[in-house]
């Protein structure tokens, strides 16, 4: 199997569990669940996977004080440990948008990351519950 069909796959399983986890809302209350999803695969190289866990376990955190921000899950493969998924989670396109065009952004990737054999992003909207 292609490992985008298994990026693709996570990405529906990571969705479908947040989803299930939000509350129901009751009369009157907002919904509070995320409608936009982005998903960043990266291929690390060879012996480099502990290196790219420790950056986001040490990361600035920018990110979390951004607009519609709702949170964010770092995902390694349980078969290939190069592989990883970067999964945020926002209240709407405009939101991920705006954090990716912003100084913040910039500041939070300034000194570039580990070296990585493959890269790819992928957004989604969220469409049922």
């Amino acid at each position: 199997m292609q490992w985008w069909v298994i990026v693709a796959i996570s990405v529906l399983a990571v969705t479908a569990v947040i989803a299930w986890q939000q509350k129901e809302p009751q009369s009157g209350e907002q919904k509070d669940a995320p409608q936009f999803v982005s998903v960043f695969s990266v291929q690390v190289e060879e012996g480099r996977a502990q290196e790219f866990i420790e950056r986001f376990r040490k990361r600035a955190r920018l990110i979390d004080k951004a607009k519609g921000f709702k949170g964010m899950f770092v995902l390694q493969h349980a078969q290939e440990s190069n592989k990883f998924l970067v999964v945020t989670f926002w209240d709407d396109e405009k939101s991920f948008h705006a954090w990716v065009n912003s100084e913040e952004f910039r500041k939070a990737h300034a000194e570039g990351g580990v070296p990585a054999k493959e890269m790819r992003l992928d957004t989604y909207r969220v469409v049922a519950k």
